[in-house]
């Protein structure tokens, strides 16, 4: 014990600060691997939570004493993998996650006795909220979704009423974002589910302060030049991507670039017509009257008498003559229809007026063969390639395809220029597709029994590196401290200690004195005694191999003999 203090001592204070220093840290690390091998694997339990759903959720994992460990931005919340499907139906019993809306199930809470009728219209307007910004998170490209209603009531003895208004608020999953037609398909979902909401009264925006629709009217001009410009550009890229893929095929794909420009005409006209054809008479109606008429009054003879004016009297009939008139008329009245031709026309916007195409292709490569090859050319040489213009007649043939496939038109105006030029050489490479898996399991479990490996790694090579150096270093040092000290007393002069059988110097110096250990016993004049020539060589090698230890030794020796 004493000559391992010594030891500890020789080694200074800076040696020793550096061993309990290393000693500390393998204490530590090896602590963090005993925990990090224990603690349990974590699988996702959900991600994109709100902070709300993370806050419940843990403290419902909590109390059910389940490990879960929460990510950092409060997000995600993971659990050992053989509690994931218990912590779903726990949490699923509560409720959980509710993405941070409240739907219909805010009525199946219990109602206090004295709400309000204010009350009761917030939770109606919170759970029409929340139901539809549930649907429309259900859409692929949205994650999440929250919506905003303003539904005015009408004021009392007041006629006007302000129209209902609604704002979507989108977070998209990538930043690739979403069409226009599911933009305006949100804007009727919305619309559809709110009394007396038109769908041009709902503003659209993403998660980066993009406006995808202003939800203003329908007479708004510059909503109508957004429809037109999207018409127009799905047009031209329809087009486009028709004649790259037809003239790809000829020319070879990546080969050809295209690039439409449509002049179209987005008026709305109406127009009512009406004509008449003279030559087209059909009878409509005919009127015939026919008038006959007769006067019978006859004349008398020149006697004038009382007796002949007498009405009824037998001699009047006899004395009268015959005379009078007839008239006749008959008159006819034919109405005629004559032709009417009706029309109404409604004419769609969208109509083209002009079409300008530019195509550009790439000629074809041919081995070039007057190319010399190269004194200091590789055995795998091959003869470089030159570039070929193509023909005019495939360059018309290739025109005369493009006018085919969009519908070109000379009298309204069409152009379609088909050049000939060298693309510029570009070094491509294949992305190979990513990957979850290695060896057909996941990364993520490859990465953590990669991360033990090397920790094992580790601690092995500390064990065999560090440990075992400073255990033999110690072990050394002490077993030639005391043998150094115990030669040091054989070799005192008057020395007449007797070893024992068994102790430290006799397994170092030999066991007990025989006639064979007597013949190889020699007479030093200058020390006392008789000592083995083993034991002089054997002390003769401690000097040379650890002088700092004689060193040592032999200061004891001289503090010892002051």
């Amino acid at each position: 014990m004493d000559s391992l203090i010594e030891t500890l001592k020789n080694l200074g204070p800076g040696r020793l600060a550096m061993m309990l220093l290393t000693f500390f840290g393998l204490l530590i690390f090896f602590i963090f691997i005993a925990v990090r091998s224990s603690a349990p694997s974590l699988t996702l339990l959900y991600g994109g939570l709100s902070s709300t759903d993370a806050t419940e959720m843990a403290a419902k994992l909590e109390n059910a004493g389940v490990t879960y460990s929460l990510s950092e931005d409060g997000t995600k919340i993971s659990v050992p993998h053989k509690d994931v499907a218990k912590s779903r139906l726990l949490l699923a019993q509560e409720g959980l996650p509710h993405q941070g809306s409240m739907g219909y199930e805010i009525f199946d809470q219990k109602q206090s006795f004295g709400a309000t009728s204010f009350q009761q219209n917030i939770n109606a307007l919170r759970a029409l909220e929340g139901e539809l910004a549930r649907t429309i998170s259900t859409i692929d490209q949205v994650k999440g979704a929250r919506v905003h209603l303003v539904l005015p009531t009408r004021e009392l003895f007041s006629r006007e009423q302000q129209p209902a208004s609604a704002s979507v608020f989108l977070n998209l999953r990538n930043s690739a974002g979403i069409g226009q037609e599911q933009v305006q398909a949100i804007q009727h979902l919305v619309a559809s589910a709110v009394p007396q909401l038109k769908p041009s009264r709902v503003a659209i925006i993403d998660q980066g302060g993009n406006l995808l629709a202003r939800g203003e009217d329908d007479s708004d001009a510059s909503a109508t030049a957004r429809n037109s410009a999207d018409l127009r550009q799905t047009y031209e890229l329809r087009l486009t991507r028709s004649i790259e893929d037809m003239v790809g095929r000829i020319v070879g794909y990546g080969k050809v670039r295209a690039n439409v420009t449509a002049d179209m005409n987005f008026d709305t006209v109406t127009q009512n017509k009406e004509s008449y054809d003279p030559d087209q008479q059909v009878v409509r109606s005919t009127q015939t009257v026919e008038d006959n008429s007769a006067d019978n009054s006859g004349a008398t003879n020149s006697t004038v008498a009382v007796q002949n004016n007498l009405p009824g009297l037998p001699n009047n009939a006899s004395s009268t003559t015959p005379g009078g008139s007839k008239t006749a008329r008959n008159e006819e009245t034919t109405n005629y229809e004559i032709g009417k031709t009706v029309e109404n026309m409604v004419r769609e916007s969208g109509s083209v007026q002009k079409l300008s195409i530019a195509v550009l292709v790439d000629g074809s490569y041919v081995t070039d063969t007057a190319a010399q090859k190269p004194k200091d050319a590789k055995a795998d040489w091959q003869a470089p390639k030159k570039y070929m213009p193509r023909t005019k007649d495939e360059l018309d043939q290739i025109s005369t395809l493009v006018k085919s496939a969009v519908g070109y038109d000379e009298k309204r105006g069409d152009k379609v220029e088909v050049v000939n030029m060298p693309f510029a050489e570009s070094d491509t490479y294949d992305t190979p597709l990513k990957d979850d898996t290695l060896f057909g399991f996941a990364k993520a479990d490859l990465l953590g029994v990669a991360e033990t490996l090397t920790l094992s790694v580790v601690a092995v090579l500390i064990i065999l590196l560090v440990l075992r150096p400073l255990a033999v270093h110690f072990a050394v040092s002490t077993r030639n401290a005391i043998a150094s000290a115990q030669d040091d007393q054989s070799l005192l002069p008057g020395s007449q200690q007797q070893q024992l059988p068994g102790s430290p110097v006799t397994g170092m110096l030999g066991g007990p004195q025989s006639q064979s250990e007597l013949e190889s016993m020699i007479d030093m004049s200058s020390v006392e005694g008789k000592v083995k020539a083993s034991s002089v060589q054997k002390i003769s090698e401690l000097v040379t191999n650890h002088p700092n230890e004689t060193v040592s030794v032999i200061r004891q020796w001289m503090s010892q003999e002051g």
